[in-house]
């Protein structure tokens, strides 16, 4: 559709009428992403709320239909990349996100801590590297003052504020990890959410046993990234009183840890009472089961 049409579309929209309203809408959210910056242009001119609300809407129906998309497409392609169902989810909920920008922290991330690591570091040593980049010089952390912030989830946030929860910072520590060449997975622990490091990348068709036996840590991205065993794991589910599974210990696919994020995001939702927040969530996490 050309600049003019969408104009005149878009300068429709204070008109009473609302059958109008609802062709008009339906015209304008079929054109798709790409007439987002027009829309916002216009809310920088437009004084009418009732105008504003209309083209807000709009906006979020737009995102909305291009994230179901996204997520939808990664379920039934290559889930090896995690960033992009991360980057579609925060997509919808920050306002304004700018993707490569965020990719490209992502890589300043990463150059900064591969300028401190070398070929002959072990598996130790380099988490220890990391971790020091990562978290002292970086400054990355939990936010302990407000650990249910729904903002902790979103990753143009955490980069932000170098603040988020088990979650946000596992994913983030995962995907630079993964970047960076690490053997890293996620492991899906009960009121928690950790990484493990193995003796070699996974490729997916290990069965439990095999999985197992190729860890060689944990990791508590949490907590400053401090290591522990397969027996801290045990005394932390007797702690919470859990009975020991297989699966508190070996890794989880990368649907799981998105569906993870997605129920990070619906506590705090359902903590403040935004059921319609919390509506799409769970549309969302049903695109990815």
């Amino acid at each position: 559709m050309k600049e003019q049409e969408i104009d005149a579309l878009i300068l429709l929209l204070d008109d009473t009428d609302s059958e109008v309203y609802m062709h008009v809408q339906q015209k304008l959210i079929s054109c798709g992403p790409g007439i987002i910056p027009r829309l916002e242009s216009f809310t920088e001119q437009q004084l009418d709320k009732t105008v504003l609300t209309k083209i807000s809407h709009i906006i979020k129906s737009i995102q909305f239909d291009e994230v179901c998309k996204r997520l939808a497409i990664w379920k039934k392609t290559d889930q090896q990349d995690i960033l992009e169902p991360y980057l579609a989810i925060s997509s919808y909920f920050e306002t304004g996100l700018d993707e490569q920008k965020v990719k490209q922290a992502l890589d300043k991330l990463k150059k900064a801590i591969w300028l401190e690591m070398n070929y002959n570091l072990t598996p130790l040593e380099e988490v220890n590297v990391f971790n020091h980049v990562f978290y002292s010089l970086q400054g990355f952390g939990a936010n302990n003052q407000n650990l249910f912030d729904v903002n902790n989830n979103y990753i143009g946030h955490l980069l932000q504020s170098r603040k988020g929860n088990p979650i946000s910072l596992g994913l983030l520590y995962l995907i630079v990890g993964r970047s960076l060449d690490m053997p890293v997975c996620g492991v899906n622990l009960p009121q928690h959410f950790i990484l493990s490091y193995h003796t070699q990348h996974l490729e997916g068709t290990e069965n439990e046993y095999e999985m197992r036996k190729s860890i060689l840590f944990y990791i508590n991205c949490l907590n400053k990234g401090i290591i522990f065993t397969r027996d801290d794991i045990t005394l932390f589910l007797k702690r919470i009183n859990i009975e020991a599974e297989t699966r508190y210990y070996v890794p989880c696919g990368n649907a799981q840890i998105i569906e993870l994020l997605l129920n990070s995001i619906l506590q705090s939702f359902e903590l403040t009472n935004e059921s319609d927040a919390a509506k799409i969530v769970m549309h969302f996490k049903s695109l990815i089961q």
